[in-house]
């Protein structure tokens, strides 16, 4: 006669889960003087807008978001990065009948097989919930980062307009409206 022995299988760890979510985009600068003078007019504009020169590029983190800026072709790209490390546990009980041997062996697999599926299922429970939590972040972000994006482009196009007035001829009057970023300017051929 055969006995039943219960085999109990735990499976547990800490894991560093991660997720991120990003945004590329083109600003629309007008070529109204060479590329190199736009890049620079733009730069400036954005250095003043809190940031910092990293290489060629521009850079800014803000709120879990990084931002960076390419001047020279206007590639803005957004990043949300979050991570959390998770404990995960899983627990699995099966019955052999066999103390020792092939049936044991068997079932311990296929237990263990189990707790580390469950263990995945877990992490990638996680991993959706952060996933979310990274776009949400970078969505939150994005409006705020349009609009500075956009003034930062109208003012730098607005300077490279006033210096190809004054290449084209004796610039007569500037008028400029800040609140609608509008800029009249009377040239004399």
């Amino acid at each position: 006669m055969s006995r039943a022995y219960r085999i109990r299988v735990s499976e547990s760890e800490r894991r560093l889960i991660c997720a991120e979510d990003e945004v590329r985009t083109h600003l629309g600068l007008l070529e109204i003087l060479p590329p190199e003078e736009m890049a620079a007019l733009l730069e400036r504009e954005l250095l003043k807008g809190g940031f910092r020169k990293d290489g060629s590029m521009l850079r800014r983190d803000e709120g879990g978001v990084n931002v960076t800026v390419d001047p020279a072709d206007g590639t803005v790209t957004a990043r949300s990065e979050v991570e959390d490390r998770v404990p995960l546990r899983a627990e699995h009980e099966g019955i052999a009948y066999d103390d020792l041997g092939p049936a044991q062996r068997a079932v311990r697999k296929d237990l263990k097989d189990r707790a580390r599926e469950d263990l995945e299922r877990q992490a990638g429970h996680h991993r959706q919930k952060l996933q979310q939590d990274a776009s949400e972040r970078l969505e939150g972000h994005l409006l705020d980062l349009k609009k500075e994006l956009d003034l930062a482009v109208n003012r730098a196009t607005a300077e490279a307009l006033k210096r190809k007035a004054a290449q084209m001829g004796q610039v007569k009057e500037i008028v400029e409206d800040p609140a609608t970023g509008s800029v009249s300017i009377t040239v004399e051929v």
